[in-house]
């Protein structure tokens, strides 16, 4: 299940063309993303009201979104402006609306409301301090539920066994704590791993409080940064599509000076082996049983599955809320 009353980066701006409908699935929901002759993007339902068409195969005329089936006009707000068959002078019946979904672009991504309309919406969840990097994109999709994909972002002891031969070969199988909070919305991890030298792990009560920004964050409901560097970091954002699939877009993102043309040919080298990372990952988390992660499906957590164990806490805690929000809601309905 996904938390409601959130904003979900669901797609990179550039995948929306100008001039071109783009058909995706997304949230569970047949979408359809276009852009009007101003450059104004909209999400609309990808079914026509008329004949259940899909309008991701219409085109885009004087600024609407036109129906392939019968030529019906939508403007960005879904409403329909035109039935042909009717003529350009008829009325046209309110029956005639599309599901709109309120959207906003930012930091290179199309942000989705999933959940209930709201007079005022809160910002976008994103980091903080990468104003001034440079990054480059990549993505995959994966036939894994957006959750366990996100479990295993903030899998801290994973590296040595499943990329023994990349990010995991140094062997720090010991993990200490590891530190973790949450506050916002935002689960920060200082991840303290070392090799087994015979000692215990040191429990997050005997860690000292950190001194330095955290390893890890993730930020509700879909967000996820690693601090490599102070002047490189790794952020993938798992859009969902439906339950038991999702797409990665895995973006590094660093600071330099480097002529654009390098920086690309930098960008299009780290996420080729970011590419790699995510395939040795993919192949363990798919094989993962029942395929949705959960509180009460039978694991058994370690001290340092702390930071899933909060994921999986705080989101269904959201999740409660947002039910006992609607309740509520419904109840003071006259």
């Amino acid at each position: 299940m996904l938390i409601p009353d959130c904003w979900y980066a669901v797609l990179e701006s550039r995948e929306v063309i100008a001039g071109k409908p783009l058909g995706v699935r997304r949230l569970g929901e047949d979408l359809v993303f276009w852009r009007d002759g101003q450059g104004r993007l909209s999400v609309l339902k990808d079914r026509c009201p008329h004949r259940s068409s899909q309008l991701s195969l219409g085109k885009i005329v004087a600024g609407r979104l036109q129906c392939p089936f019968h030529g019906f006009e939508y403007d960005g707000d879904g409403a329909c402006q035109l039935i042909p068959a009717n003529g350009r002078a008829a009325h046209v019946p309110r029956v005639f609306q599309c599901r709109v979904y309120p959207t906003q672009e930012a930091h290179g991504f199309v942000w989705v409301w999933h959940g209930r309309p709201r007079d005022e919406y809160p910002p976008v969840p994103w980091f903080g301090g990468l104003e001034d990097f440079a990054h480059a994109t990549t993505s995959k999709e994966w036939d894994v539920d957006m959750s366990r994909a996100i479990e295993g972002l903030l899998d801290v002891s994973h590296l040595p066994f499943v990329h023994a031969r990349t990010i995991g070969r140094n062997g720090r199988t010991l993990v200490n704590g590891p530190y973790t909070t949450l506050e916002d919305d935002t689960i920060r991890v200082w991840v303290t791993n070392q090799p087994d030298e015979g000692l215990p792990a040191a429990r997050p009560t005997q860690l000292p409080p950190p001194d330095k920004p955290p390893s890890l964050e993730f930020r509700f409901p879909n967000a996820w940064m690693l601090r490599i560097a102070d002047r490189f970091r790794i952020v993938n954002v798992v859009a969902p599509v439906e339950e038991g699939r999702c797409v990665n877009y895995l973006r590094s993102y660093f600071k330099t000076s480097l002529p654009a043309a390098l920086v690309r040919l930098v960008g299009r080298l780290g996420n080729f082996y970011n590419l790699r990372i995510l395939a040795e990952d993919y192949v363990v988390i798919r094989s993962q049983s029942p395929r949705v992660g959960d509180l009460d499906i039978g694991e058994h957590f370690i001290p340092a599955d702390r930071p899933i164990a909060v994921y999986l806490q705080h989101r269904r805690d959201l999740i409660e809320a947002a039910a006992s929000l609607a309740a509520e809601s419904a109840n003071e309905a006259p």
